[in-house]
């Protein structure tokens, strides 16, 4: 869903802008979190699971079901908006 507006990150920049350590960023993308493609959608993704994780303690497959389960309703209230 990226177009040609969208911004495009290294992992050691969205490591410098999250706080997250570049080892971390790589777990989450093998445990499915985020795309292998580092763009604006994978900073929001990666700042919404640090507040998931700050506020809820999850572990990794919590937060891969609720991340999961978010996304779902942001695209099912999209496509309402989109009915309007």
């Amino acid at each position: 869903m990226s177009d040609a507006s969208t911004q495009t990150y290294t992992l050691e920049i969205l490591a410098e802008t999250t706080g997250l350590s570049t080892q971390t960023i790589v777990q989450y993308q093998e445990h499915g979190l985020i795309r292998a493609e580092y763009d604006d959608e994978t900073l929001r993704t990666l700042r919404r699971i640090q507040h998931l994780r700050e506020t809820c303690e999850m572990n990794l497959a919590g937060l891969k079901l609720l991340t999961q389960l978010l996304d779902e309703v942001e695209q099912l209230r999209n496509e309402l908006r989109a009915r309007r």
